[in-house]
């Protein structure tokens, strides 16, 4: 008995995540975007508080960076929502 429920076992496998995945991630051109611009509003910030006067930025160079960035995360969310044939 033993044998049968071990033979049954190895003949059945969960069903693979992956077409779900695949249809789920969002494009890498939107994620490479959001990347982009989260680097781009942390530099931004760093150089708020630079000790060089040179290198500072004004509260209003964060800001439109940190705006760029949530349009990004905006973007790539509504990508990834789409269906994979859709627009």
């Amino acid at each position: 008995m033993t044998g049968r429920t071990n033979a049954r076992r190895k003949g059945s496998s969960p069903p693979s995540p992956e077409p779900s995945q695949k249809n789920d991630s969002p494009p890498p051109d939107a994620v490479a975007e959001v990347v982009t611009r989260f680097e781009t509003y942390a530099r931004a910030r760093a150089a708020r508080d630079s000790l060089l006067p040179g290198a500072r930025t004004g509260p209003w160079h964060e800001q439109h960076a940190f705006d760029d960035l949530q349009a990004a995360v905006v973007r790539l969310r509504d990508s990834a929502r789409r269906p994979a044939g859709g627009a």
